[in-house]
């Protein structure tokens, strides 16, 4: 009785409670969080201290995805339009750059070239046309005019990038001054006698380095740009498969088999495929001869329009198709079979000409009745048609090399004949050709092959067992030998990192590793197969290395210091035969050694810049002292120097240098704005 009054005297708090309670089941996890100031109402980052809300890198994200991208790098590429937009807004306003309607226009239904375009739409010219005729189309419904704003607010900004991208580049100019040193630098040359003892061939045991010698020569290199690390994280990690059981399996064939049923007798067809697809269009034009085709997919082609196929699982996605409708559509394709006369050297005319003489050969062997295939495996040096009979099956212009593709296409079926291309001699006979393929529109409604709640609640059972049983690193993995999982390891995982090694759709897993301490251990978190279970190796800051991160190099440095030291005192003689007697070593020869190629070919070095200086500097006939190199001690003796031709015009070396700067200014540049606008990610922590 005085628990029921206790609980009487504070039915206002449990009520409270209770209210509580009802309130986390019944309002999603993300409002209250914004409720409470958190969840997508923080800031996922900034840029010069201007915030990005979680909710507006949501929206755009969750918009890009309803326009149809997708792919593992979508989230980094929405987050760099964001952050380059604001970086870039006031140089767009100052430089007048902008996109008119006019311009809009011409890029989705004229000839104006657009890198983005092309890449991200019409795949390098594939599906320009289809692609036109959707935009288009769009403009004749309400979504669709919805759609292409949203279409057109992405290409104009990419359209922005661009064309600030085209400006810095024509900005890029040599002069004829680094064109000559470009020419000089590369053509002066020098040819020397030289003895070299390279740190890789003096045992370790001949120097010794104290740990106070290895951290002075740490504290000397280690901010040198080489040494250099970028923030990561190492992890190692346990994979617990989760997979659909054959229950869920069967559940699902159940599900889709009422739908295909209903489908069956729906009145629109297309319609009811959107709705069950929960609004997502999902209708496919096959070609016959141009598709891969399971036992089911291959009755498109055999069973009659309205046939509804399936339900069938391929990839992963469980599938129901109904065939729309079918038609032929012009399809220039040839068929042909060949033997390859492989060459060693195309441009050898006399090679190639008794190589003719063979294919002759051959042909006269056909046209009397030989075995096309015998001779295939006995003479032709095409792996990839060897199998199949030097068959290529019907092909497309465009896919093959243009002599062998214009015999294809030009000759009459039943025709024999050869052609050169660059890899040999082609003996061919066009087999088919054909101008018109069976098209089939197909529509789908899919589901992917996902284990079910309660599948996935008891393998996080299990999985949460296994981790909490792990104390370390060491127990972890035995006990994941022990229980017959697979294992693997991460390392230098990047803050933006969307995937690791062995693991795909690894976000959270980053974001864990990012909010965590060395040695713990997650509880499992869930990928597309997999249940995870990982340890944290290692956190590397970015920024100048720690000692312990870099202590193997710096004692090799060190090594080689050392090594450097010695026998620069070693190699000394009136003649470079004493100083390769006092080493062990032979005198050799390097020839052409310029400043824009510094290796001494054949010495089993690196490039040497102080060993080529020496080289173009030091007179004819004298011996250098010893050169404490990169990889080795050095003396040379330089024998002849080759000076450059001089050139009325270095045009062409300036257009190198300009071609080899322009690739990468304008990412460089954008590089320099977004460093000084201190962008801060924070979306690994705002998961």
């Amino acid at each position: 009785m005085a628990m029921i009054e206790q609980i009487r005297n504070r039915q206002g708090l449990l009520l409270g409670m209770i209210g509580l309670g009802m309130l986390g089941f019944l309002v999603p996890y993300d409002a209250v969080l914004a409720l409470m100031g958190q969840g997508n109402a923080r800031d996922v980052g900034s840029v010069g201290g201007e915030s990005i809300s979680a909710l507006d890198y949501r929206m755009e994200l969750d918009e890009r995805r309803r326009l149809g991208f997708s792919g593992e790098q979508l989230q980094d590429e929405v987050w760099g339009d964001i952050t380059s937009n604001i970086v870039l807004e006031d140089t767009y306003n100052e430089l007048g750059i902008e996109v008119t309607d006019a311009e809009f226009q011409e890029m989705l239904f004229g000839n104006l070239d657009s890198p983005y375009m092309s890449r991200a739409f019409y795949s390098n010219g594939e599906n320009k046309a289809m692609w036109q005729q959707n935009f288009g189309a769009m403009l004749t419904t309400d979504q669709g005019k919805v759609n292409l704003l949203s279409y057109k607010k992405l290409i104009l900004a990419k359209r922005k990038k661009e064309k600030l991208d085209v400006l810095m580049a024509d900005a890029v100019y040599t002069n004829s001054i680094e064109g000559k040193y470009e020419h000089i630098n590369a053509e002066r040359t020098a040819e020397i006698q030289y003895v070299a003892k390279l740190y890789k061939n003096i045992p370790d045991g001949e120097v010794s380095v104290s740990d106070r010698e290895v951290n002075a020569y740490y504290n000397a290199h280690k901010g040198e740009p080489q040494y250099q690390q970028s923030e990561g994280r190492d992890i190692s990690y346990v994979k617990i498969p989760l997979g659909a059981s054959e229950s869920d399996i069967k559940a699902m064939e159940v599900q889709l088999e009422d739908v295909a049923d209903e489908w069956q007798s729906a009145d629109n067809a297309e319609a009811f495929a959107q709705v069950a697809n929960d609004g997502k269009e999902d209708i496919r034009n096959l070609r016959l001869a141009q598709v891969e085709l399971d036992v089911n997919e291959s009755k498109f082609f055999e069973e009659p329009v309205g046939t509804v196929v399936g339900p069938y699982t391929k990839n992963g996605m469980m599938s129901v198709a109904q065939v729309l409708e079918r038609t032929m559509v012009p399809d220039e394709a040839a068929k042909c079979r060949h033997i390859l006369l492989t060459a060693k050297d195309a441009k050898d005319e006399a090679e190639m000409t008794e190589l003719g003489q063979r294919a002759d050969s051959l042909k006269r062997v056909l046209r009397n009745g030989g075995d096309f295939d015998d001779l295939v495996q006995r003479f032709s040096g095409d792996p990839g048609s060897k199998s199949t009979g030097g068959v290529y099956d019907f092909f497309p212009r465009g896919r093959m090399v243009k002599p062998f593709e214009d015999f294809c296409f030009d000759k009459a079926v039943g025709s024999i004949g050869w052609v050169e291309t660059t890899y040999g001699v082609h003996l061919i006979e066009v087999l088919d050709r054909r101008t018109k393929v069976e098209e089939a529109r197909v529509a789908y409604i899919t589901r992917k092959v996902d284990a079910s709640a309660t599948t996935a609640r008891d393998a996080y059972a299990q999985a949460s067992e296994f981790a909490i049983t792990a104390i370390d690193k060491e127990t972890l993995m035995a006990a994941a030998d022990e229980a017959g999982y697979s294992t693997g390891e991460a390392n230098s995982i990047a803050p933006a990192a969307r995937n690791i090694a062995g693991v795909r759709d690894a976000a959270e897993i980053v974001g864990w590793t990012f909010r965590s301490e060395q040695g713990e251990i997650s509880n499992p978190i869930l990928t597309s197969d997999f249940y995870i279970v990982a340890h944290l190796d290692r956190i590397t800051e970015s920024g100048e290395p720690t000692l312990e991160a870099v202590e193997e190099e710096m004692r090799t440095g060190a090594m080689n210091e050392a090594k450097g030291m010695l026998y620069a005192e070693k190699m000394v003689g009136d003649n470079l035969d004493e100083v390769a007697a006092a080493v062990g070593e032979t005198v050799k020869t390097g020839r052409n050694l310029s400043v824009k190629f510094p290796t001494v070919r054949g010495s089993g070095a690196g490039a040497e810049p102080q060993v080529a200086g020496a080289a173009l500097s030091i007179p004819i006939g004298n011996m250098s002292n010893a050169i404490v190199g990169d990889e080795g001690v050095w003396v040379i003796a330089p024998q002849q120097v080759t000076e450059a031709s001089s050139k009325d015009s270095y045009l062409e070396e300036q257009s190198t240098i300009a071609t080899r700067a322009r690739a990468n200014f304008p990412f460089t540049v954008l590089n320099a704005m977004q460093k000084k606008a201190d962008i801060d990610d924070n979306r690994r922590s705002a998961n």
